[in-house]
C-alpha cells in the first residue's frame, strides 16, 4: 500500500512553517498556540455529533449535529465553509457563515452571512453583514449591547403572550356567539 503525501509550505506570523504526514507523525504539528491565534477544524466528510466549546476560531467544513459555543473568548470567531452544515445554535462573538445552519445564532459582535448561506433560525447580532443571495428563515434581532439569551428569552415570552391574548380574543368571540343563540 502506497501513500502519496505532499508537502506544503505555510507561513504563520512571518515563520515558514511545513506540514506534512511525516511532520504529524513525529508530532511536529504547526504551532498556532504561540501568539493568539488557535484553529480548530471540522473538515469536508467528516461529522461531528455533540455539543463543542472553543476557544480561538473554529472553521467547520463538514457537519456538526449538536450546538456550538465560545468560552469567554471576545475574539472567537466561529466560521461555516460553503459546504459546512451545523444542526444546533451557534454562540459566538464573530460569526461568518458560508453554509447551512439550522438553528438560532447568536453572536456578541459580528455576524456576516455570505451569498451562499442559508440559515433557518433566528439570528441575534451587534453589527450584521448580509450578501445578496444570502437567505434567513427566521428574526433578524440585534442585541444592541444586551446578551442574546436575554433577548431569546424576551422573544418567547412576547410570542406566548401574543398566543394568550388570541386564545381570550377567540374565546370571548365564541362566548359572544353562543350567547346571540340563547
Amino acid at each position: 500500500m502506497y501513500y502519496s503525501v505532499r508537502l506544503k509550505v505555510h507561513y504563520f506570523k512571518g515563520k515558514r512553517c511545513e506540514m506534512g504526514i511525516g511532520n504529524i507523525l513525529k508530532g511536529n504539528n504547526l504551532d498556532t498556540t504561540s501568539g493568539t491565534a488557535k484553529v480548530t477544524v471540522v473538515g469536508n466528510n467528516s461529522q461531528f455529533t455533540g455539543n463543542i466549546t472553543f476557544t480561538g476560531t473554529l472553521k467547520v467544513s463538514g457537519t456538526v449535529k449538536g450546538n456550538i459555543e465560545t468560552t469567554e473568548d471576545s475574539e472567537a470567531q466561529f466560521i461555516l465553509d460553503q459546504n459546512g452544515l451545523v444542526e444546533g445554535d451557534i454562540t459566538a462573538p464573530n460569526v461568518r457563515l458560508h453554509g447551512e445552519v439550522n438553528g438560532n445564532v447568536h453572536s456578541t459582535n459580528r455576524v456576516a452571512i455570505e451569498s451562499t448561506a442559508l440559515v433557518t433560525g433566528n439570528v441575534y447580532y451587534d453589527v450584521l453583514e448580509m450578501h445578496g443571495g444570502a437567505t434567513v428563515n427566521g428574526s433578524l434581532i440585534r442585541n444592541m449591547g444586551k446578551t442574546a439569551g436575554l433577548l431569546e428569552k424576551k422573544a418567547n415570552k412576547d410570542k406566548d403572550n401574543k398566543q394568550e391574548t388570541s386564545a381570550d380574543k377567540n374565546s370571548s368571540f365564541l362566548q359572544s356567539i353562543d350567547n346571540k343563540d340563547k
